[in-house]
């Protein structure tokens, strides 16, 4: 559940601390002139809620009600995405849904499954009885290994493609999700899927230039850029709107190459890799990083996501690291540059 460590509150805070208001300046009439005063003034509060721009009530009609319903449903998911940050968890999982849910938490009948079956035996150990929770890919690979003498190779693809067994970090996201409080519960595919329905319909409710309606196309910008800089893995922009997918998938890139560049990861944190296992390890985070990579390198990816550099994953002094166009003396390759928070934040 725990968040990434490449986007921080500063950046949440930078990005929606200065949103629009129901309340803009007056542009013409009188003024009153503001009280002279020598004391310091007081900071502007920090936004930690994202609120739209609605209409008044005395020209509430059909049409806009409906406008202001979608603005209700995306400030009530978006809620829920900043306090689970806030928390400290995975705001979102565009990629699990409810079904990915039920294989980790519903338990089938015991007499569903033959005994022999991959199925069975991620819910009942060999004596029948119910384990605590359902074996991951990873375990029901070891299992097969163990027990049935298979090939490591052969062991993970059927676990990964024969059986409803999910990945250790998404079983564990999915069941601590359920756990979680509503208004600080993170976003699974469906609800992921209606905040963008939801962010598409008010842009494309606001063509106007009314305050009302310029106010919510700029928040919904910075909505679709504050989403695309919150995903630790690549999702391809998700809006019918061209201008959002853009500031969603510039943020995005940002995000992955800060991810990337400052990638140092070990199985197990405080041990030393030597050995096979160190070979195993950086093979398997570098396959991690070229699939990333070559999702956002692929022809149908906007240019703005597309990555020029190869990933190299290598063990130094007994950590995995992970380089991006070569390592020299130490230090990261000056052939690519990677954006600064200022950067990222720019747009």
């Amino acid at each position: 559940m725990a968040r990434s460590n490449q986007f921080s509150d500063r950046l949440v805070d930078a990005m929606l601390g200065d949103l629009p208001s129901a309340h803009p300046a007056p542009s013409s009439g009188r003024q009153l002139a503001a009280p002279r005063t020598t004391s310091t003034p007081k900071p502007l509060k920090k936004c930690t809620r994202i609120r739209f721009v609605y209409f008044s009530a005395a020209n509430e009609s059909a049409p806009r009600s409906l406008y202001h319903q979608k603005l209700i449903r995306a400030e009530m998911l978006l809620d829920r995405l900043l306090a689970a940050h806030a928390a400290g968890q995975r705001a979102m999982a565009p990629t699990l849904g409810n079904a990915d849910e039920a294989r980790a938490n519903v338990r089938p009948p015991r007499d569903l499954f033959h005994p022999n079956t991959l199925e069975y035996r991620r819910w009942y150990d060999e004596s029948g009885a119910l384990r605590r929770r359902p074996l991951t890919q990873e375990s029901l690979a070891n299992l097969l290994v163990t027990v049935d003498g298979l090939s490591r190779e052969e062991a993970k693809n059927r676990a990964v493609h024969r059986s409803h067994a999910l990945a250790e970090a998404d079983q564990a996201w999915l069941i601590e999700r359920r756990r979680v409080a509503l208004e600080q519960r993170p976003l699974n595919k469906s609800e992921w899927c209606a905040l963008v329905l939801a962010i598409d319909g008010i842009y494309e409710a606001s063509p106007g230039s009314s305050h009302v309606e310029l106010s919510n196309r700029e928040i919904t910008c910075r909505v679709a850029a504050l989403l695309g800089a919150m995903l630790d893995e690549y999702v391809a922009p998700p809006f019918c709107a061209d201008v959002l997918n853009r500031a969603f998938a510039e943020q995005h890139l940002a995000h992955l190459r800060r991810t990337i560049a400052t990638c140092q990861s070990a199985p197990v944190p405080g041990d030393l890799l030597i050995g096979p296992v160190a070979w195993f390890a950086a093979k398997a985070a570098r396959m991690r990083a070229e699939h990333q990579l070559g999702l956002a390198m692929s022809h149908g990816c906007a240019p703005e996501m597309r990555l020029s550099g190869r990933p190299v994953v290598t063990v130094v002094g007994g950590r995995l690291r992970t380089f991006m166009d070569g390592w020299r003396r130490g230090r990261l390759s000056s052939s690519v540059v990677y954006p600064t928070t200022d950067t990222a934040l720019a747009g």
